[in-house]
């Protein structure tokens, strides 16, 4: 495996605590994430790369999607390392008491992404996990990723329902394994898994167990599970320190849109100010217009006023040198 160095200095991360080079992280590791949304997710998005690209499955299913940042990196190095993955994600797109219920736009946004960008092995399943069993065959599934409902009785029958479907080289994923609030379940299934097969946990990121099942495990994901504890500890500090990055990404990119909507807004501010100190001008400038012509009927009034007193003066003049005749 490769050094990856940035400049004249070592990219942090990238060795262990004894120097040397850390196994499980290549150069997809370090790809941009094309998908990068609000996600309990996101800070496992470059371990999602590198996954993909030593196991390489035949078959990826996800049991709950959400709004898909994990399945959209599954899918995003299936693009771009040109692999035959065909990929299936599995959830009703109504939401639980975990996720938050929400309405049909989240499906409707995920869905027209898939359609734009994986549409040629990518399908969304609009089911339940138990409803979509049936469209896979046994030992089919190379990659599960379970990540729906979070307590220790649906997270063990999400597992043992789909333990068939996998092959003798499957990797099943576990999230939210360092969530221990709320009845999340999860950590306590998973500490009984560890028993039993190869693993390795992250700790970061909600937690996310990462399980050999199949006899037959990978030759390039071995190295993840035959690492030592302070090979494990390296790995797992690499790998949180990338998925802070993407956290970090996400959180600049909404201050940004935050600061562009409030740029925006003023910018509306300042043109209906300007609009309205322009109206008011124009309102100044009637109102001038109108004082001045009523200025000069009060004007031609007075005159025709005193022309009228004048007249009634001779007038009255005239009538009393008659009578006085």
């Amino acid at each position: 495996m490769s050094e990856f160095n940035h400049g004249d200095s070592e990219v942090p991360g990238t060795r262990d605590l004894h120097g040397s080079e850390v196994a499980c992280i290549n150069a997809t590791t370090f790809w941009p994430l094309l998908h990068v949304m609000e996600s309990a997710w996101l800070e496992h998005g470059p371990f999602a790369l590198w996954l993909m690209d030593v196991v390489r499955p035949r078959v990826l299913v996800e049991l709950g999607a959400h709004k898909g940042f994990s399945y959209l990196a599954f899918c995003q190095a299936t693009k771009w390392l040109g692999l035959a993955t065909a990929c299936y994600a599995v959830d009703t797109w109504r939401g639980d008491e975990h996720a938050g219920h929400y309405g049909e736009d989240v499906f409707a946004q995920l869905n027209a992404l898939n359609d734009r960008d994986y549409a040629g092995f990518s399908r969304l399943l609009r089911c339940r996990f138990d409803e979509a069993l049936p469209y896979f065959a046994d030992g089919s599934i190379d990659l599960l990723h379970i990540d729906g409902r979070h307590t220790y009785d649906d997270v063990r029958s999400d597992f043992e329902s789909w333990k068939p479907k996998l092959s003798s080289r499957a990797v099943v994923l576990f999230h939210d394994t360092n969530v221990r609030e709320r009845d999340f379940g999860v950590w306590r299934f998973w500490a009984e898994l560890q028993v039993q097969y190869p693993s390795f946990e992250f700790l970061h990121g909600h937690g996310l167990g990462v399980l050999a099942v199949g006899a037959d495990i990978p030759v390039g994901l071995r190295p993840l599970f035959e690492a030592d504890t302070d090979q494990r500890s390296a790995i797992a500090a690499a790998y949180a320190r990338l998925g802070r990055a993407v956290s970090r990404e996400f959180v600049l990119d909404q201050v940004f849109r935050n600061l562009g909507a409030a740029n925006t807004a003023i910018n509306q501010l300042q043109a209906e100010r300007q609009s309205t100190q322009a109206e008011n001008a124009n309102l100044h400038a009637q109102l001038n217009e109108k004082q001045q012509a009523l200025q000069v009927l009060r004007q031609a009034f007075d005159e025709q006023r005193n022309i009228a007193e004048q007249r009634g003066g001779a007038l009255a003049m005239e009538v009393k040198t008659e009578c006085a005749a």
